[in-house]
């Protein structure tokens, strides 16, 4: 069967974002591999399914209610699968000195996340100001809003939502004045309160990403989780990272040739692979995707 049409008997509803991609690229060994975002269960479903040489595979999620769906879509490779419920950047704790053959991660953010009414993933219904992945951690960002400064937010806003300096800082002002006279708990809430200032959706959307970037501290899981992995590599095993956002892609690159500089990796990826047409015409999600490898030397 070629890989064109195996793709296209895959059978599930979940379009994996350059799944021919990462097909292609798997290392021709390839006995143990380590998701660290399995909410996006399409690419290890597919992995899988092609590589029957494969022992032992790592399925991690920091999210408990999409871990359980995970188990249930992959129960046909339940005695291969380890399901842990830990962030990726925990991959220390969670592989200790087992060396693996591949290692992905696609940091895109779960669409089932978007149809979560609770969690406030959607400006398009109403829910609670929530936004986090793991739902057993520290606060829900209505009441966590309240403990970040001025500072705090406006740079997240530029950083995350690519604002200028001058109206970071406006909203973060805003922002915390609303809080400190009546905290916001609910989407449409602060939707409202965003169109009262004449920001219009498409802001709102931007903002409520860089919210839930800080809220789950989305960059700073990725830089440590890229000081780490190299260790758990084994020689020639590889890493492929999808990226949607360019500061994603910017943090990935520098490291990615900081390490090759040092002689600890080899770049697979000269070019930054991005989706055909094709794909981006069938599914949206893959429009801004970017995907780098790397080896371990």
């Amino acid at each position: 069967m070629s890989l064109k049409v195996y793709i296209m008997n895959f059978g599930d509803y979940h379009q994996p974002v350059l799944l021919k991609e990462v097909l292609e690229r798997l290392p021709s060994k390839l006995e143990i591999g380590f998701d660290g975002t399995l909410w996006h269960w399409g690419h290890t479903k597919a992995i899988l399914k092609k590589r029957w040489d494969i022992k032992k595979w790592y399925g991690v999620d920091r999210d408990s209610e999409i871990l359980e769906k995970a188990k249930a879509r992959l129960s046909n490779f339940a005695d291969k699968i380890e399901f842990i419920n830990w962030s990726y950047a925990q991959l220390d704790k969670i592989l200790w000195n087992q060396k693996v053959d591949f290692m992905l991660l696609d940091l895109g953010v779960n669409m089932e996340h978007f149809k979560d009414f609770d969690r406030w993933f959607s400006i398009k219904w109403e829910g609670e100001l929530d936004m986090r992945f793991d739902r057993s951690s520290w606060r829900p960002l209505w009441q966590a809003i309240k403990s970040r400064d001025f500072d705090y937010l406006s740079r997240g806003f530029m950083k995350y939502g690519d604002f200028g300096p001058k109206f970071s800082k406006w909203l973060a002002k805003e922002i915390l004045d609303q809080w400190r006279k009546n905290p916001l708990k609910t989407t449409l809430e602060f939707k409202q309160f965003l169109n009262d200032l004449g920001l219009g959706e498409k802001k709102a959307v931007i903002i409520f990403q860089a919210l839930r970037i800080m809220v789950n501290d989305e960059l700073r899981e990725l830089e440590i989780f890229l000081q780490k992995f190299s260790e758990f590599l084994r020689a020639w095993g590889r890493l492929a990272i999808i990226s949607y956002h360019s500061w994603e892609d910017r943090i990935v690159k520098n490291v990615f040739k900081d390490l090759a500089t040092q002689g600890k990796i080899k770049i697979s990826t000269k070019k930054v692979i991005k989706p055909t047409w094709e794909e981006i015409k069938d599914n949206k999600a893959a429009r801004s995707a970017k995907m780098r490898i790397v080896q371990r030397i």
